[in-house]
């Protein structure tokens, strides 16, 4: 699996992938051009791709830089024709090793709503702490949801 900076066309593929706009509709941060607006209006976005396999397999983008506390939150999506392969878990290993290797980061967390159950499972599965719960603070088809949020620390990572 590879990792590389998404480009607009991949941003374009992306906003293909099935119920993308229904949940970043749904999400607490801004929108724009299809994408969460940070705090400090950058959101680094990078693209997946498997040998063999011609499309992109996933996309992950970190954004809400706090240079002060060097922690950032993150997101992440597998194409939905892809799910179920062990994509997500090889993607987050990358994109992760690759910023505590990179970059001054010392944290890096992310925020999911309760019913995304594969999202909590493959957080705890990478052994992420879960910080503290928003309650009722997702809205999804009329019901509030309580959100997630969850983090590693770089000396975790390292650890594992």
């Amino acid at each position: 699996m590879q990792i590389e900076l998404a480009t607009d066309e991949d941003r374009r593929v992306f906003a293909t992938w099935s119920q993308v706009s229904r949940l970043e509709e749904r999400t607490c941060r801004p929108i724009l051009n299809g994408k969460r607006v940070a705090r400090n209006n950058e959101v680094i976005m990078f693209s997946f791709v498997i040998d063999g396999i011609d499309e992109l397999v996933g996309r992950f983008e970190y954004f809400d830089f706090n240079p002060r506390n060097h922690s950032a939150e993150f997101g992440y999506m597998v194409n939905p024709k892809l799910r179920r392969q062990g994509i997500g878990t090889k993607m987050l290993n990358i994109a992760i090793t690759h910023l505590f290797s990179t970059t001054t980061l010392n944290k890096l967390y992310c925020q999911t709503a309760a019913f995304n159950i594969a999202s909590i499972k493959l957080l705890e599965k990478l052994n992420f702490h879960q910080d503290g719960v928003l309650r009722e603070h997702h809205e999804l088809d009329g019901k509030l949801w309580d959100d997630f949020i969850y983090s590693v620390l770089k000396r975790e990572w390292r650890e594992m």
